[in-house]
This record gives structure tokens, C-alpha cells and sequence, in this order.
């Protein structure tokens, strides 16, 4: 082989001599071989592979790194290698963050994440003109994602090429003589075929999976850590592989020594209505009867070895202790993609059709618990002092304004106690109620607790109380007058489709007159009288319609459940505050003050999983303070036949508007 002679370096015009690094760069410019003499397009590669759950990272980027650089035309040489470890689903603002790829030996030298290669696309001395792909789908799989990178790099004037779709050395700006300053029709339109696609597979699949998880609540199983009350309960995977395998699938059995105490929890709060902390410190009093529940240990958390308002909620929060399997009730965190962790809306569950598992509670009691939040809302349990209060009010978070639906807060005037309401314009000015609300709505203590204490001695406690309950509910259904509206409903409906056919036949036995003015009014007469029968007869449909749906949805009243309370000849205004607010709480009592009218509404609920719990409560808060009869008792009871209260019309002070009627 015959070498070139020498390069002697030569004097620039300036006199000075050039470097010995200019003189070898001119060196090896004369000596290239051939081989790479067509080597004048530097491509970057991109990869990217899922989660190391889903695919195997060592595997999967050398065949894509391999399968690029079998495509690329003669010329076009790899320079950089850019790959990660990461959903295809993640925001392109989170794309290159993550360091997954950390855990493998991938044999790749990395240059960088998917992050870095868009960064160093629009630096002015980048290493390529081009980033080639094994396909489309690598680059994101979700259409947008894969559109933004693809646009932000055609922006810095850098190609975005895919393996499988072939390569174009003409898509490449500068690197062809024909090349198009633009991108063409048809290799696009199949890019955005196959994009559509991708994002189509991860839709397909994701669907797929949520009706399977759909199906597998159905069947009862359930899906992580079993709820505080439960054990898990192993069962063989159906599938054979997975079985081999070694995986199983869990049922809910209840706990002998937890599964009570949830039963305690629910029964604190739907009958006591007391808050998160007190039911804790409740529990804590005894912590081997009330063991406090194990957390899953990591991301924070830790094992406090007490209970907690956070622990007393997650307990009256899930629906699974009413015997139903529940899923969806969290959306789980990514912060790849800027999701956070939520609590769904309970219409977003998903519940098995039936009980799958023995509830430790019934529905009806884990409903009554849920509602106590809003009753409870900015209330404290018990009738205890905080620091700053000097005295405690007893209709306190029972007692709402009807006007504004907000719960009124107490005040004492001399020895005189007042509830009132008085809206601030800064924070209720927008509310429809706003404008008809007095400024100050105040009512004395006194002038409810009578009327309070009659409705307890007569329609609760009282001898003729069934007889006084099943007269309210036939005031209040009407079922009487709501068929009568609704047969009447039904012959004017029948009478306007009567007069629809009337004109209809009208119109078919129409011949012309000859005058074209009257045949055209005519028409239009007739066509404003159909539609103005049309309108009333959906009107009419509507109601009835309306009609039906409550006569549906009414509730239906159980006298039968007035008998298991026990009859008690007292007045419950003379029990100490803390057994009169036991009593109120496990009836769940509800007054309401209309000041424009003078009345007082006065509600309790008893239901059919509550009623025994509530007749041991009224027991137990009475029997020291009263006579207790039994149901049936013939001793009559020491109150005014009287239901309503005179109202006084008075403001401000001490003096004060009272409830003129009161509703029960």
C-alpha cells in the first residue's frame, strides 16, 4: 500500500503558521475510506419500552435499536441514542423525568432521555439531522403526545423518521437534493392512521380491563389490603396458569375480634351522631377490645398503635361492610401524568348486583351514618366546654334556619339563651334566599323546648301516638287526591289526542276553494291549533309523569315500628343536657324555624335497624328520671292536647319571635 506524500502545513496569508490539530483534521479528510465516504447523515435514536411490568427493558430497546438501524438508507449513520423506561400515556412535560431504566443492564450507552433529545433538537449545534424510530407508537401513545413531538421537532428543522413505515432519504431536510421543504400527504396520512391506532389499542384495552374488574367485584373478590373488620380468605385462581403459579384470588370473611367493633363504630355514629375524634377516644379507652387497625407501612405512613379521626372515617367511608363488593370508590395517583389521588363521588363506584360477603352493618345504617356529616358539619360531639365558651347550648346543630338552610348558633342575653341566623352579605349576597331573609332571625330557647317536649311526650312516647302517626302520613301521601288528579290527568290527555285526530281528519278531507289566500290561512289555522294542543297534551304528560315518579318514590311508613319505643310519662326538658342530647341524637332530630311564618318544623326517623339500638337508648337515658310504661299502657299522659304555640310578635333583646305553628 502506497501512502500519500506528506502535508506540509503552509504559511497563512497573515504569516502565521496553522496548528497541528488543522493539519490532521486535512489528513483525514485526504484519507477516508470508501466505505464511509457516503456517511454524511447523523441520525439520533429514539426508544422506549413500558413499565418493567409489562415488557422486559434488556430485550425490547436492542431489538428496537437494531430493527432502526436495519432500515436506515446507505449513508444515514446512528450518532446518539436516546431511550426510557416509561408509560407511552405520560404528558410530554413528564416524559425523560423518570429513572426506571437505572434498574436494568441494558447494554445501550444512553445519551439521554426523550427529554434531552428535544432539548439538544433545538440547540443550534446539535449531532443529527433526523431521529429515526422503530415505529410510531414509541414515541407516545396517545395521538396528541405523538403529534406535539413530532411538530416540535419538524419546528427545530429535524425529521422524525419510523422504521416500519420505510425511509425516505427525501423526508430528511438537506440530506437530498429533491428534497420537499414539506412534509408528504401520503406517508402522513399513514402515520396518522397508525397513531390513531395506537391510542385505539390502549382505549381497547383499558376498556376491556375495566369491565373485567367489573365482572371480578361482581363475583365478590376482592382487591387489595381487606377493609378494617375482615379477614382475606384464599381461594384458587380459576385460571390453570395463574394457579401454577401461585396466584389466588381473596374473599371478605368477617374478623371475630374487629368485625365488632365496626358494628360499635357505626352505631356511634348513625345513633350518638358523635364526630370522628370522639368515637377514637371512645375506642382508645379500651384498646384490647378496640384493637386499632395496621396501615399499609411505606410512602409516609406509619403505625401509630392508637385510633385516629382518620381511621374512625376510612372505616364509616366503605361501603364494604354492608355486605356488597365495592370498586372505583379511588382514583389511584400517576404523578407521571399529573394525575392525583382523589376520592371518586359515590356515583362513580362500581357494586356487585348483590351481597358477596356478611356485612357487619345494613345499608340503611351505613346510609344514616353517611348523612350525619351534614348535620354535624362545624359541630363538636357532646356538650362539653371548648376553652373559649362559657356555657353550652342544647338545640346545638339541631336547630336550621328554613329560609337559608344554615344552622343557627346560640347566644345568652342576661339568663336568656337565643339561637339566631344573620347572613353576612360578604358570603350570602349571591344566594337566591338572600334577598327575602330578615337580617337578624332570633328565637328563645325556651319557646322551642316546648313544643319540642309535647311532640316527644304525645307523638313519640305518648298512648295515641300510632293513631297521630298514621293520620300525618294520610295528610301527607294524599293517596286519595293523587289518584283522583291522575285519573283526571289521563281523560283531559285522552280528550286533547281527540281533537289531534279531529284535525288531522280535517285536513285529509280538505279540497281546495280555489282562492289561494284562504286555502294558505286555512292550512296555517290549522297547524296553530295543532301545535298549541300538542304543547298542553306534553304538558299534561309531564305532570303525570311527575305524578307517577312520586307516588313511586314516597316512602313507605312502617306503624309497627312506633311499638318497639317504650312508652315514658316524662319531660325530657328536665333530663341534663347530656341524656337529652343522647336522646335527640339517636332520633335524629331535625327542627327547622321559619321566621316569615312563626313555624317550627319538628322531624325524627326511626327505621327498622335502628329502632331496637334506639328503644335501649331511650331506656337508658329515661329510666332514672321517669316512669317507664309499656306499650299499650292505658295511663294517660300529662300534656296539653294543644299542639300550637301562640307567637309573639316580637324582635332583638331579650324579647323574640315564637314559633306560632308547629309542624310534627
Amino acid at each position: 500500500m502506497t501512502l500519500p506524500p506528506p502535508v506540509v502545513p503552509r504559511l497563512a496569508d497573515d504569516g502565521e503558521t496553522t496548528s497541528l490539530l488543522d493539519w490532521l483534521r486535512v489528513v483525514a479528510d485526504q484519507n477516508v475510506p470508501e466505505t464511509l465516504q457516503q456517511a454524511a447523515v447523523p441520525v439520533a435514536w429514539m426508544g422506549r419500552t413500558s413499565t418493567d411490568d409489562a415488557q422486559d427493558p434488556t430485550l425490547s430497546l436492542p431489538r428496537q435499536l437494531e430493527n432502526s438501524r436495519n432500515a436506515l438508507p446507505p449513508g444515514f449513520v446512528i450518532v446518539a441514542k436516546f431511550y426510557d423506561v416509561e408509560s407511552g400515556r405520560n404528558t410530554v412535560e413528564r416524559r425523560g423525568t423518570g429513572t426506571a431504566h437505572r434498574q436494568f443492564d441494558i447494554p445501550i450507552p444512553r445519551d439521554g432521555g426523550i427529554a434531552d433529545l428535544l432539548a439538544e433538537a433545538k440547540r443550534p449545534d446539535r449531532r443529527f439531522v433526523a431521529v429515526v424510530c422503530e415505529s410510531i407508537e414509541r414515541v407516545a401513545r396517545t395521538t396528541y403526545f405523538s403529534t406535539k413531538i413530532e411538530y416540535d421537532l419538524e419546528q427545530s428543522g429535524v425529521a422524525l423518521l419510523a422504521a416500519d413505515e420505510g425511509i425516505d432519504p427525501a423526508a430528511v431536510p438537506g440530506a437530498h437534493e429533491s428534497a420537499a421543504p414539506f412534509r408528504k400527504a401520503t406517508p402522513t396520512l399513514t402515520r396518522r392512521i397508525k397513531q390513531a391506532i395506537s391510542e385505539w389499542y390502549v382505549l381497547n384495552m383499558l376498556e376491556l380491563s375495566w369491565g373485567g374488574t367489573k365482572a371480578h367485584t361482581n363475583q365478590g373478590f376482592n382487591i387489595g389490603k381487606p377493609p378494617y373488620g375482615y379477614l382475606a380468605s384464599r381461594t384458587r385462581h380459576p385460571v390453570k396458569l395463574k394457579a401454577e403459579q401461585g396466584k389466588v384470588k381473596h374473599r371478605l370473611v368477617p374478623d371475630p375480634v374487629r368485625g365488632p367493633v365496626v358494628t360499635q363504630i357505626f352505631l356511634w355514629r348513625a345513633l350518638d351522631r358523635l364526630g370522628y375524634q370522639a368515637i377514637a377516644d371512645r375506642l382508645n379507652l379500651d384498646p384490647d377490645r378496640y384493637p386499632p387497625p395496621d396501615p399499609i407501612l411505606g410512602q409516609g405512613r406509619r403505625r401509630v398503635g392508637a385510633w385516629t379521626a382518620s381511621n374512625v372515617r376510612e372505616i364509616l367511608d366503605n361501603p364494604k361492610h354492608t355486605g356488597y363488593m365495592v370498586w372505583n370508590r379511588r382514583k389511584r395517583p400517576r404523578p407521571e401524568r399529573d394525575i392525583r389521588g382523589r376520592v371518586n363521588p359515590s356515583s362513580a363506584w362500581v357494586w356487585s348486583a348483590v351481597p358477596t360477603h356478611e356485612p357487619l352493618v345494613t345499608r340503611e345504617i351505613f346510609e344514616a351514618a353517611s348523612a350525619v356529616a351534614r348535620f354535624r358539619k362545624g359541630s363538636r360531639s357532646g356538650t362539653g366546654r371548648q376553652a373559649k365558651s362559657r356555657r353550652t347550648y342544647l338545640l346545638r346543630s339541631y336547630l336550621r334556619c328554613d329560609l337559608c338552610d344554615r344552622r343557627t348558633w346560640g347566644h345568652t342575653v342576661k339568663t336568656n339563651t337565643y339561637y339566631r341566623c344573620s347572613p353576612d352579605s360578604k358570603h350570602h349576597a349571591h344566594q337566591q334566599w338572600y334577598a327575602t331573609h330578615p337580617a337578624h332571625v332570633v328565637v328563645r330557647e325556651d319557646v322551642i323546648m316546648e313544643p319540642l317536649a309535647r311532640f316527644f311526650q304525645r307523638r313519640v312516647f305518648g298512648d295515641g301516638r300510632d293513631h297521630l302517626l298514621a293520620r300525618s302520613i294520610n295528610e301527607r301521601t294524599g293517596s286519595d287526591g293523587d289518584a283522583a288528579r291522575a285519573a283526571a290527568l289521563t281523560a283531559e290527555i285522552a280528550g286533547l289526542q281527540q281533537r289531534q285526530d279531529n284535525l288531522v281528519r280535517e285536513l285529509e278531507s280538505f279540497e281546495p276553494s280555489g282562492d289561494d289566500d284562504f286555502d294558505r290561512a286555512w292550512r296555517s289555522g290549522l297547524q296553530a291549533r295543532f301545535r298549541a294542543i300538542l304543547a298542553e297534551q306534553r304538558q299534561k304528560k309531564e305532570h303525570q309523569a311527575d305524578l307517577a315518579r312520586q307516588s313511586r318514590t314516597r316512602p313507605v311508613a312502617d306503624l309497627s315500628l312506633l311499638e318497639m319505643i317504650p312508652q315514658a310519662h316524662t319531660d325530657l326538658g328536665r333530663l341534663p343536657e347530656d341524656r337529652q342530647r343522647r336522646v335527640y341524637d339517636a332520633f335524629h332530630l331535625e327542627l327547622r324555624y321559619n321566621d316569615l311564618s312563626g313555624e317550627l318544623d319538628i322531624r325524627v326517623t326511626i327505621t327498622g335497624d335502628t329502632a331496637t339500638e334506639l328503644a335501649a337508648t331511650v331506656k337508658a337515658a329515661t329510666e332514672q328520671s321517669s316512669h317507664l310504661g309499656t306499650p299499650g299502657s292505658t295511663e294517660p299522659a300529662p300534656v296539653r292536647d294543644d299542639l300550637v304555640a301562640e307567637a309573639l310578635r316580637a324582635r332583638g333583646g331579650t324579647r323574640t319571635r315564637t314559633p306560632r305553628g308547629s309542624r310534627f
